[in-house]
């Protein structure tokens, strides 16, 4: 196949996923795909489905041109390369297509280049924007950052990252995030933070990560130091969207992909889930502006509304996301967190969290299409 003709097939292909790789007047997506996979790379990738499959299962899509050692050997070439997923389930792996962000982007860490982070920026910023931030289900969530912040009525589990981790049996790990490892890149330092390996894995996700080589294995005890650090430099808490999640990034306003995109809604508080969000008592804030400095989405903002800064602080609702960053060190007292009308609940795992995205992308009618085509062993 033409090259032009092979990664157009293959952004096509990734578009199907829960979250799209959309095409763009520009073609950056196609830049993107040329600077990551080489074409016997995309060729393979092609076969891969949404869902994880045995090696066996790609081999008969692509034989008699390979054999299914060949195919094999190729697969984990590119789960190290951080190309496609690769789990390992009941002693055998398996095999599926990854989307775009948080995904194979973020994989590329040890391979990023600045003329690979100027494409993913753009297209970060751009169309793969719209494709991410949903006002339904998303990819990630927000949870307060704290343990020490008083919420007005009891928090589920989920919603208590460092709950979670104590009762996690592990494994963990941390990688440089690449979203700052990027702006480096670049010759633009993170205005947040100097931390740089705060990007933190558990469970089958930390032990992959360790095995190719893209994380550094960590006890429970560093991971709870880093999620105190997080607290404070400032940084929001957004792990996986689902009750055990498999990632948490810890993020600033300046640098993440996924804050920066979505403060360029109208309101982004729209595209998050988030239980929780912030609100003042103008009895006892005193205008010291610590809030304002602390928050990410620029959600603290004048009462006044003159933009002097020396007056009390409102909470925008519109751009609020409960991150809790301001409420734990307002040295007054004077911001609280309260619970959203409406809990979201998130799904239990990674699987049930890409199917709830499916299910919302495609309807029922796409889903039963896509549940007939697995039973075929097709791709989709």
């Amino acid at each position: 196949m033409e090259p032009d003709a092979l990664y157009r097939q293959l952004q096509r292909h990734l578009d199907r996923m829960p979250v799209g790789f959309p095409a763009t007047e520009s073609g950056v997506e196609i830049r993107i795909l040329r600077q990551i996979f080489t074409p016997e790379e995309a060729e393979l990738a092609l076969q891969a489905s949404a869902i994880p499959e045995p090696a066996a299962t790609i081999h008969r899509r692509v034989k008699p041109a390979m054999t299914l050692a060949e195919v094999t050997n190729r697969l984990e070439q590119m789960a190290a390369k951080g190309l496609i997923m690769r789990i390992q389930e009941k002693g055998e792996p398996l095999y599926g297509k990854l989307i775009f962000a948080i995904g194979f982007y973020e994989r590329q860490l040890k391979r990023l280049t600045p003329e690979l982070e100027r494409d993913c920026r753009e297209y970060l910023l751009g169309a793969f924007r719209q494709a991410f931030h949903s006002k339904k289900t998303t990819q990630m969530r927000i949870v307060p950052v704290n343990k020490t912040i008083a919420i007005e009525r009891n928090v589920a589990t989920y919603a208590g990252l460092r709950t979670y981790v104590e009762s996690c049996g592990g494994p963990f790990a941390t990688m440089t995030c690449i979203c700052r490892h990027g702006r480096e890149l670049l010759g633009e330092k993170c205005r947040q933070t100097s931390l740089l390996e705060n990007c933190l894995t558990l469970g089958m996700a930390a032990r992959e990560m360790v095995r190719v080589g893209q994380a550094r294995s960590i006890t429970r005890e560093e991971m709870l130091d880093l999620l105190d650090a997080a607290d404070k430099e400032g940084l929001v808490l957004q792990p996986e969207n689902t009750k055990n999640p498999l990632f948490v990034c810890c993020c600033c306003g300046c640098c993440c992909g996924v804050l920066t995109s979505a403060k360029r809604f109208p309101a982004p508080a729209e595209y998050f889930s988030a239980n929780f969000h912030a609100e003042v008592d103008a009895d006892l804030c005193d205008a010291c502006g610590v809030c304002q400095s602390r928050c990410q989405m620029d959600a603290l903002v004048d009462a006044d509304g003159d933009g002097n800064g020396d007056a009390k602080m409102r909470v925008d609702r519109a751009r609020c996301i409960g991150c809790g960053l301001c409420v734990s060190t307002c040295p007054s007292g004077a911001l609280r967190l309260l619970e959203n009308p409406r809990r979201k609940v998130p799904p239990d795992d990674t699987r049930a969290l890409y199917m709830q995205l499916l299910q919302e992308r495609y309807g029922p009618l796409g889903m039963a299409k896509l549940a007939g085509r697995k039973l075929l062993g097709m791709k989709f």
